[in-house]
């Protein structure tokens, strides 16, 4: 599969599913030129906003986290990284491990996370990947919600 829309739209559907399996609610914004895919209502109250990226595993076993957007239109293509305050985490879906990983979106956000071991045994400074299955950090907006409002 090569197509970057099709790769995106599956992300986003394997992220509202972890999050909802996870109980959290997954919101969708109304406009697409918002710098995030997804808001989520996390179980404890707090708003997250999510950006979305589908990251394929490559030889090493790790996957490489993409800090920028891009886009083509009649100017050329562009290509902008994103900064800190457009949302809170990552939401990378890697499709060979059928796994999504939350990252937060910070300064020392990590560029490459391991889900296979090193070759050389090598331990210091690796990001794994199991540290980065749920969302740790704390968002500054409260959203009030109970499961009986969030039914379907």
């Amino acid at each position: 599969m090569h197509h970057t829309k099709v790769k995106a739209d599956i992300g986003v559907a394997k992220v509202i599913a972890d999050l909802a399996q996870k109980g959290h609610v997954p919101c969708m914004p109304l406009s697409e030129h918002q710098p995030y895919d997804i808001v989520a209502i996390l179980r404890n109250g707090k708003a997250v906003k999510l950006q979305v990226k589908y990251a394929t595993l490559i030889k090493s076993g790790t996957v490489e986290v993409k800090f920028r957007t891009s886009w083509a239109d009649k100017h050329g293509t562009h290509m902008r990284t994103y900064k800190t305050q457009d949302f809170d985490y990552y939401a990378i879906y890697c499709p060979d491990k059928e796994v999504v990983l939350y990252v937060p979106n910070t300064a020392k956000s990590p560029k490459v996370i391991r889900f296979d071991k090193t070759v050389n045994n090598q331990t210091k400074y690796v990001k794994w990947a199991n540290d980065y299955l749920d969302m740790k950090r704390e968002s500054s907006e409260t959203i009030r919600h109970t499961p009986e409002m969030v039914k379907t």
